[in-house]
């Protein structure tokens, strides 16, 4: 039995109204995307300018409607962005109080197994008095790591990753990449991050990562907006 689709783009296209006089859809941003993603996979986006990649963030998270095409999400299909993990958060209120939220597991899939937070917080060094400490009174790599905890607990199928990456550090990097080997749902990466996939590549983890690509599906856009697959390397 093939596995269910959960996002589907058909010849998705967006055209942002022009100020120059040149009509709306003879200015696109972006154009001629199809693709299909199951759960599992991953997917990375490549783009011209910042235009277009905030475009096809909005498109993704249904905050704009597709000029052609369209763009479906299988129901009861969540999505998360990086961002609204850190966004949502109660700056007043502690790390621990925060994870109390429905929107996360107090046992998170990690590693093929379920394991509870306080394990995972020990493994980011968020440990003594920190995860009492309200969120505003964090020392920066102690939020970063927040951070990333909370997308590892989060109750998600889907995640839209662009600001996060540059925040992982010594710490953080390897516990990320551990747990996105195992996710079952969807990773969609928005923007190249060479600094992050060069970090991954250099990780003794590389000596015995699978033959299988670190994507499923690269998609490049041209600056007029059209889309085209990019071979993955095995």
């Amino acid at each position: 039995m093939n596995p269910r689709v959960l996002i589907s783009c058909q010849n998705l296209g967006y055209a942002t109204p022009s100020d120059s006089g040149i009509p709306a859809g003879k200015k696109w941003d972006i154009r001629k995307l199809n693709l299909e993603l199951h759960a599992g996979e991953r997917a990375c986006f490549h783009f011209q300018n910042e235009e277009q990649k905030q475009v096809l963030w909005r498109l993704f998270q249904q905050k704009l409607k597709p000029k052609t095409g369209s763009f479906q999400i299988s129901g009861n299909t969540h999505l998360h962005t990086d961002n609204s993990f850190w966004e949502g958060t109660d700056k007043k209120a502690s790390l621990k109080e925060n994870m109390k939220s429905k929107l996360f597991s107090t046992r998170p899939w990690f590693g093929g197994q379920r394991k509870n937070l306080d394990t995972l917080m020990d493994r980011l060094g968020l440990t003594g008095q920190i995860p009492h400490l309200q969120v505003q009174e964090l020392k920066p790599e102690h939020a970063k790591r927040f951070w990333v905890l909370m997308l590892v607990a989060a109750n998600t199928k889907v995640v839209l990753i662009d600001r996060l990456f540059s925040q992982l550090d010594e710490i953080s990097l390897p516990f990320f990449q551990e747990w996105q080997e195992g996710f079952p749902g969807i990773l969609i990466m928005f923007g190249e991050h060479p600094e992050y996939l060069k970090a991954v590549n250099s990780r003794v983890m590389e000596k015995h990562r699978s033959l299988k690509p670190l994507f499923n599906s690269i998609i490049s856009f041209s600056a007029d907006g059209v889309a085209k697959k990019v071979e993955t390397e095995n």
